[in-house]
Order: structure tokens, then sequence, then C-alpha cells
């Protein structure tokens, strides 16, 4: 993998999704390409005492020009403050690439499974993507994704354009607090996965709050899944 070093990168658009999450592209000063791969994340010094923040990078390593960034503004302190004081033009500094949280060259299974809730869908975003557009992943790749209400869900153009381009590709939104005119999973993402048939052959990729990655692991070791085949973020 790419060993990490020090980015300077302007802000360069905000892209709101709803009251809780928005978009935030960067476009790298110096150096001036990064690379990186699917999934891995970014280490940014978010105050002038050297304090940082780490955020996964939610635009694909194609696009190695620019840095794409999902903030979650629900639960304030220091990294939610700095992106709110961020301006147009603005510079950021970023230590990049970082983690191992990535689809492995060598995996021979037949079916990837990403469960996830919340803002972890970021580095889910840019896996999914590349697996699919540019690597052209021929297995099954399912999404499973919690959230509370339907206005929290956003990205739902790029999933669905994904789901009718790929027949091979499968989302799934969750709805802990669904109305009554839903259709879809409600309730957890463990729900949701308890009704579908467990595909064979599959890896797992978890992100997002502990209690889910928790309760997700043992559903599915319970049915016979190996711990080597289950991977997830540890930032979270």
């Amino acid at each position: 993998m790419t060993p990490p070093q020090t980015y300077t990168a302007c802000l360069e658009e905000k892209l709101q999704h709803n009251d809780r999450f928005t978009q935030f592209s960067f476009e790298l000063i110096k150096p001036h390409r990064l690379e990186f791969r699917a999934g891995q994340y970014v280490s940014l010094k978010v105050s002038k005492q050297g304090e940082r923040r780490s955020y996964s990078i939610c635009s694909t390593p194609d696009i190695d020009h620019q840095l794409d960034l999902l903030v979650d503004f629900l639960p304030g302190g220091l990294g939610v403050q700095f992106f709110q004081n961020l301006e147009f033009g603005m510079e950021i500094e970023a230590l990049a690439p970082m983690g191992q949280f990535i689809v492995p060259e060598n995996l021979t299974v037949d079916h990837l499974v990403f469960v996830v809730t919340g803002s972890g869908i970021a580095p889910f975003k840019s896996i999914i993507e590349d697996q699919l557009r540019n690597k052209q992943d021929p297995r099954q790749i399912t999404l499973h994704w919690g959230m509370r209400r339907p206005e929290d869900l956003f990205w739902l153009e790029q999933w669905q354009e994904l789901d009718g381009a790929f027949t091979n590709f499968h989302f799934h939104p969750v709805l802990s607090q669904a109305p009554t005119a839903w259709t879809l999973c409600r309730g957890h993402v463990t729900d949701c996965l308890s009704i579908h048939e467990r595909p064979v052959n599959a890896a797992y990729f978890l992100c997002g709050n502990q209690t889910m990655i928790s309760d997700t692991i043992t559903l599915i070791t319970e049915q016979g899944v190996n711990k080597e085949l289950i991977f997830t973020e540890k930032f979270y």
C-alpha cells in the first residue's frame, strides 16, 4: 500500500444531503495527486494545537486529484466545529492514505456483503463504486444500510443507478423508524439480515456504531460465517 504523507487541499464544493450529513469536496494542492485504495481514510488536522480527526474517503481512487469526505454534524465536537468554520478556498492539512479497510485482492469469495449504519456509508460508496465501475467485479455485491427515517437517506440516485446498471448489485435500505407506507426492510440491519437468506461463500464488511457491529458479528458467526471473512472499520 501507498505510505501516508501530508497533503494540502482547498475546499472546492459542499453538498448538503440533509440536516445531518454534508459532503465536502477538496481539490489537492500539494501533492497534486493521491494514490489510495477504496475504503481508506484521511487524518485531518482540525485545530491549531494539532488535534486530528479521521474521515473515510467517499470518492473513488480513479479521481486522484480530489478528495471527498462525508461529515455527520449530529455528534458535534471538534471535528464538526472545524467543518462548520470551513469556507470555500480555505486549505486543510490531511495525512493520507490511512487504514486497511479494503477489499483484499486475494479474497476468494462469491459474494461481498456490506452492512452499515449512519456515516459508515462513506467508505462503502468508494468501495462499491470502485468494485463495480472500475474493477468490473462480477461477484454479487449487497448493501444493507440502516438509518432511522426516509429523510435521513441520501445518495439514493447513485445506489439506484448502480442497481439498474449492474445486475450483481443489490441495495437494501433499512429504517428503524419506518413510516407505515415503507415497504422495504424495517427495524435494524440485523433484522434485515435475519430475513434474507444468507449467501454462500460470502465476505462481510461492517462499518457503523459498535452495537451494530457487535450484533452483526454475533448473528453471522452463529450462522456459520468464518471470522476471517468479517472485516470492520475500527475508528467508527
